[in-house]
């Protein structure tokens, strides 16, 4: 069986680089378009093994392109996960650790690089830093800040200050595609940033998805988590007061029916957006983009429907980390990759395939080498930065890999004073219910993981 599977990995990676296309093939640089969703978790999405929600076009456009099933982000929260890919660095180096804070001084983007290179730059949508589209490398901007209504939400288009009665989503897929035909007027390349409001909640802490949109689904064959019932007995006990609890029991969990009611207004509003993407992407036919054009579709964070009887994000457990993400692009193949990928490899991604020098400073690693089918050492592990204090949650570092899930809180943002340790089999315990840390028979997974979390703590500037 093992050999099977090497000689099919061998088979599919190989095509993918016979296939597989040099930044500026032909003397042409390539352009970008990242979909960037809100508070999306990894199976949300029929293409990630949800037979359930109904997102026929993302499913389309996943099929066509290669997904990796263990994307994640390095901190779980708007504002730093959008600062983690514009940058390419760590929330504790780009200075984004809260909702709405600003970049340090001298952080630059990725849009700014591109712009230098003579790309054109858009950004549309959801923003949630101090800065101003404009002021991080962004020619065209059409953009709304923070939480809000859905409908008549203030939106900043191109200066000027509207509330568009339709779905926020709808005015931003709208003017995404303005910027579109505007970039392929110009000759030039150019690099979209497309943000959804969805599927987050909207400002009431509601998923107001249209009723009809709702009766596509019965609330009585949504998924119910493992976990809910976790009595949190070998998690840190500061858990039993953040507001990933307290807000739950708002909405009624750990109860089957209230979990079941909350998914599926959770999974109808991602079907509502699975719709407004569908006018972008097929503009990108329409103006026949695609053989030039890279596509990534990402989402900033994930999710918690009653796992460990938790809603939100922010935590250190893989529901609230994992997200999906796809690539489609010029000679790019279908397929599955396993390999780990953050939010933060995608700023040097696309400058690769830009053909633009990636700078010492970023803390992010090209996935260019994956695309193209390259068999080499990727990496066996990450860091997730549980920084801030967003929901009265502790400061947390956690070691990622395939096979566990290392969590180190500390008891202030010193970062020198140990709270809690919890280790994780993430093969054979993924709903993450059975702390292994006190069974001494883990010691070794522990020292190696605390050694990573030191590095990363020295050298992450």
């Amino acid at each position: 069986m093992k050999s099977l599977l090497a000689l099919s990995l061998f088979f599919y990676f190989g095509t993918i680089a016979l296939r597989f296309q040099h930044p500026e093939h032909g003397g042409k640089k390539p352009n970008f378009i990242f979909v960037y969703t809100d508070d999306q978790r990894f199976d949300a999405m029929g293409a990630n093994g949800n037979p359930i929600i109904i997102t026929p076009r993302l499913d389309n456009m996943a099929a066509q392109g290669l997904q990796f099933v263990n994307a994640n982000v390095v901190f779980a929260l708007c504002s730093p996960s959008r600062a983690a890919f514009l940058t390419g660095r760590y929330g504790s180096a780009n200075g984004v650790l809260e909702l709405g804070s600003d970049l340090n001084p001298g952080e630059k983007t990725v849009a700014q690089y591109l712009k230098e290179a003579g790309y054109l730059t858009g950004m549309v949508g959801k923003w949630h830093l101090g800065k101003k589209p404009a002021e991080t490398g962004f020619d065209f901007s059409v953009f709304f800040t923070g939480n809000g209504d859905y409908y008549n939400r203030l939106i900043y288009d191109e200066g000027n200050s509207l509330r568009p009665e339709i779905h926020c989503d709808q005015y931003c897929a709208n003017r995404s595609v303005d910027f579109l035909k505007e970039a392929k007027a110009s000759g030039k390349p150019f690099f979209l940033f497309h943000n959804t409001q969805l599927p987050h909640m909207n400002g009431e802490l509601v998923w107001d998805a249209r009723e009809e949109t709702k009766a596509l689904y019965e609330t009585d064959k949504m998924p119910v988590a493992k976990s809910r019932l976790d009595d949190l007995a070998d998690k840190p006990d500061y858990l039993r007061t953040v507001r990933n609890l307290t807000q739950a029991k708002k909405y009624g969990y750990p109860e089957v029916d209230a979990i079941q009611d909350h998914t599926r207004d959770y999974y109808a509003v991602i079907t509502e957006m699975d719709t407004y993407l569908s006018q972008l992407f097929d503009t990108i036919d329409k103006l026949g983009l695609r053989e030039n054009t890279y596509i990534f579709f990402m989402s900033d964070n994930g999710w918690m429907l009653g796992e460990h009887g938790f809603t939100s994000k922010v935590l250190p457990y893989r529901p609230s980390t994992r997200v999906p993400f796809f690539v489609l692009g010029p000679g790019l193949s279908p397929g599955v990759c396993e390999e780990l990928v953050l939010n933060i490899d995608m700023a040097p991604t696309i400058l690769e395939l830009a053909g633009v020098e990636i700078p010492a400073s970023v803390h992010g690693r090209s996935i260019v080498p994956l695309l193209a089918g390259e068999r080499m050492d990727w990496r066996d592990g990450f860091v997730y930065e549980g920084l801030g204090t967003y929901g009265g949650a502790k400061p947390n570092l956690t070691v990622i890999t395939r096979n566990f899930r290392y969590i180190e809180t500390y008891d202030s943002d010193l970062l020198n004073t140990l709270y809690h340790i919890e280790l994780y089999d993430q093969q054979a315990d993924p709903d993450e219910i059975h702390n292994l840390a006190k069974s001494g028979r883990h010691s070794w997974i522990i020292e190696k993981a605390q050694k990573i979390l030191q590095k990363h703590k020295k050298n992450i500037k």
